[in-house]
């Protein structure tokens, strides 16, 4: 209540210092909120929410990155909320092809969760377009973008289109196979391995500290984290029951990914459809903070000139999603001589690299705007090394770059820095 109160004191503030008429006239229609909005009908998409949402001030426009690309107010998550309501309630007729900007608004979307930072009902405004998205699929209206991207995990167990995870030998990764006696499953990302050098980091961080783990890559498939972007929960399912098996086929009781996406994918999504995996699963950086703490890993090697001024850029999932901000600094603070130098956004308030969610499928140069822009902030701080976990930040931040800086500025992982120095 407290936070409601310090987020919307400004607006009692305000209200207080209207005539009293007009104040009985805010109040007044505020309540008849229900009476005049609220349809009647069985819907999927969160109306409750999606009114709150649209009636709001709407104080998180000023940081939602697809608005601050675009440059268009229809980018606002206030107006998105308004046009999912509408469309939900069929003022906005769905079916309709003069409509199908409207339906594209709904997955213009990067899942970046800076609305909920600001949101005085401290609800999400991807989790309401995901509702509205149900509606939508429900009356066969699913885009054609997103039908592409589950045909290609159907057909390759992946959202490349092909088994990426095939590529490990040409890309030199090790694959380690379980001998369903783990201490450790190593459950790398999709993406991830489009970035051999990173994994092959984490699996010498691993050895290392001596952990008994494996990687399984023969056997592995997608979390299916686009399937719950996309709301198709069949394909949802299947995922969930393949990775459930492999997982509990390898006997580990800790789970590790690379991937920020896929922890939230293997836990909240998958209880989601009812589907538990009762291991405990967490992101890479919060493991090797523990291998810290039990001293099973310590920095031997002094780090290199060129990438002793580093910034971070915190991985949206991992800051707001998992409330963890400590786990990447606390790590490169052991790291002797390092100078880290934070951008203006960051920690809970970091602004997205564009390229999660949904929003790159629907219009890719808008997430390369929002990659630019990002980029531009790091710049600010400087360091020409920027520093993330999570593999689509990694993409989406080179995607910001352009050819010449490219040459100057390295964007690593921070297991790709920290093994440089083990």
């Amino acid at each position: 209540m407290q936070e409601f109160l310090d987020k919307y004191r400004w607006f009692v503030e305000e209200l207080n210092k209207v005539e009293k008429e007009v104040k009985r006239k805010v109040i007044k229609n505020i309540s008849r909120v229900k009476k005049n909005f609220f349809p009647e009908g069985d819907h999927k998409a969160d109306i409750d929410n999606l009114i709150n949402c649209a009636l709001c001030p709407n104080l998180c426009r000023f940081d939602c990155g697809t608005l601050q690309a675009a440059q268009k107010e229809s980018m606002s998550p206030s107006y998105k909320a308004k046009i999912g309501y509408y469309l939900s309630i069929g003022k906005i007729d769905p079916s309709k092809e003069e409509n199908k900007d409207f339906i594209d608004l709904m997955y213009m979307c990067t899942n970046e969760e800076n609305c909920k930072i600001w949101c005085p009902f401290d609800f999400s405004v991807v989790s309401l377009l995901e509702t509205v998205r149900d509606d939508l699929n429900d009356k066969g209206l699913m885009p054609e973008y997103c039908k592409e991207q589950i045909e290609k995990l159907q057909k390759s167990n992946t959202i490349e289109g092909y088994n990426i995870y095939e590529t490990y030998k040409e890309n030199g990764i090790e694959n380690i196979e379980s001998d369903g006696n783990d201490e450790v499953f190593y459950y790398l990302g999709c993406e991830s391995m489009k970035f051999p050098e990173v994994v092959k980091a984490n699996i010498n961080i691993l050895k290392k500290a001596g952990i008994k783990f494996s990687t399984n890559l023969d056997s592995k498939v997608c979390c299916g984290s686009p399937s719950f972007n996309i709301r198709d929960f069949t394909t949802a399912k299947e995922f969930a029951e393949k990775n459930k098996n492999l997982i509990e086929s390898t006997g580990a009781e800790i789970i590790i990914s690379d991937c920020p996406g896929c922890v939230l994918t293997l836990t909240k999504r998958y209880e989601s459809v009812g589907i538990k995996i009762d291991k405990k699963i967490i992101h890479i950086v919060e493991y090797i903070n523990l291998l810290f703490e039990e001293g099973k890993i310590q920095p031997s090697k002094i780090i290199s000139d060129d990438l002793k001024k580093v910034t971070i850029h915190d991985p949206c999932l991992i800051a707001r999603n998992m409330n963890d901000t400590t786990s990447i600094r606390d790590i490169l603070k052991k790291i002797d001589g390092l100078e880290l130098i934070e951008p203006q956004y960051n920690k809970e308030y970091v602004h997205c690299c564009g390229w999660s969610g949904t929003a790159h499928w629907v219009d890719k140069d808008l997430a390369i705007k929002e990659a630019t822009i990002r980029v531009s902030e790091l710049k600010e701080t400087g360091a020409n090394v920027f520093i993330s976990a999570c593999p689509l930040c990694e993409l989406g931040l080179g995607y910001g770059l352009t050819e010449e800086e490219k040459e100057k500025i390295k964007i690593m992982d921070v297991s790709e820095l920290l093994n440089k120095v083990l």
